[in-house]
């Protein structure tokens, strides 16, 4: 049984999320809140598997509730149900520790489907959000991502086999500035050699 908390402001849509809930066999509804300090202060009272949040009520609410809601003990997964579609609330949301994003204009079944996962441990968005978004965000940033643009143009610069006193005339810096550039780059790389460099990049298409 997954045992569900609901916390949105509209007692309709609340009603109404509750009804098509219920009908689901392996869902149970626990708790109710209508507004972000309640949730917080009452949802200890009914530990819960999957916690639907709205992100716009009243008082504490948005992306700092998603994230103190998901930092709470009790193990429980936070599905944000909202009528924001933009992807920076996506984003944002999955950031902040949510497991699931629907959106209000999504079917029951996205929605039973999404509450299921997130129970399960999984991330999962709902179609009218971007996948690609997801899978952008669960993909971890490539090595080459971190390095500052003068990292990244002098990385170039060596796997294009330019030498570190041929990169220094060329940039108008010195010879130890240059170096220290491509300690900085090797290290970030994870990187012993500039030939790891070239393999990484060949591997990447960056070269």
């Amino acid at each position: 049984m997954i045992r569900v908390w609901i916390a949105d402001d509209h007692t309709i849509f609340r009603e109404g999320l509750k009804q098509i809930l219920v009908e689901q066999p392996d869902f149970a509804i626990v708790g109710e809140a209508t507004n972000g300090d309640d949730l917080i202060h009452r949802l200890a009272e009914a530990p819960c598997d999957v916690v639907l949040l709205d992100l716009s009520m009243p008082g504490r609410s948005g992306i700092g509730l998603v994230r103190d809601v998901a930092r709470r003990p009790g193990g429980h997964r936070v599905v944000v149900l909202s009528m924001h579609e933009e992807q920076q609330y996506v984003i944002e949301a999955l950031k902040a520790g949510a497991s699931g994003y629907v959106t209000k204009s999504s079917a029951s079944d996205q929605l039973y489907q999404t509450i299921r996962k997130a129970a399960a441990g999984e991330r999962v968005v709902s179609s009218t959000a971007s996948e690609a978004l997801l899978r952008q965000w669960l993909e971890p940033e490539p090595a080459h991502a971190s390095l500052t643009p003068r990292e990244r143009q002098i990385f170039d610069m060596l796997v294009a086999g330019r030498k570190v006193s041929a990169i220094a005339r060329s940039l108008k810096l010195s010879v130890k500035t240059v170096s220290s550039h491509k300690c900085n780059v090797l290290y970030k790389m994870n990187a012993e050699t500039t030939a790891d460099l070239v393999r990484y990049a060949l591997a990447r298409g960056l070269a």
